[in-house]
């Protein structure tokens, strides 16, 4: 039980450490946090980056529904774009991050086609992160059940 205790975990500080981080799909803060709360309280990490998700998924969706208005208020949008940057650079996503920087641009530009095209590239970024980022979750909470296993 030691022995698969110690290779999932290693696994998974592989998974996001050294694979993401090669991928750009997180940076070094994600693993910063990730060690900081691995050490102290890893089943919060999970929930850190469910609630993420959550968030990011509830923020696409409102400017999704706002640029879709005829005569979309730019002001309105960009305040959502950097809200999902912020929350991006805490955890640190690095390619929701990037389609960040497009997406303030398009607002900036105030541009429909533009922002559309822009938000069409943070979707995808998005979904490809989440994807990882769920993977990455999966293997955690593997890794708490084979320790709570141990500690019985």
């Amino acid at each position: 039980m030691e022995v698969e205790y110690s290779l999932l975990f290693e696994t998974c500080k592989y998974y996001m450490g050294k694979c993401q981080i090669s991928l750009g799909v997180v940076n070094d803060q994600f693993s910063q946090i990730r060690t900081l709360n691995s050490t102290e309280e890893p089943a919060s990490f999970v929930q850190l980056i469910n609630t993420y998700l959550v968030d990011v998924e509830t923020i696409l969706s409102e400017l999704t529904s706002k640029s879709d208005l005829p005569n979309a208020d730019y002001s309105k949008l960009v305040v959502l774009v950097h809200k999902l940057n912020e929350i991006s650079l805490s955890i640190g996503t690095e390619l929701v991050k990037h389609a960040c920087a497009d997406l303030i641009q398009a607002c900036d530009q105030k541009n429909e086609q533009r922002f559309s095209q822009a938000l069409g590239w943070m979707k995808h970024e998005f979904s490809f992160t989440k994807e990882k980022l769920e993977t990455y979750t999966k293997m955690e909470q593997r890794i708490l059940r084979v320790k709570n296993k141990q500690q019985n």
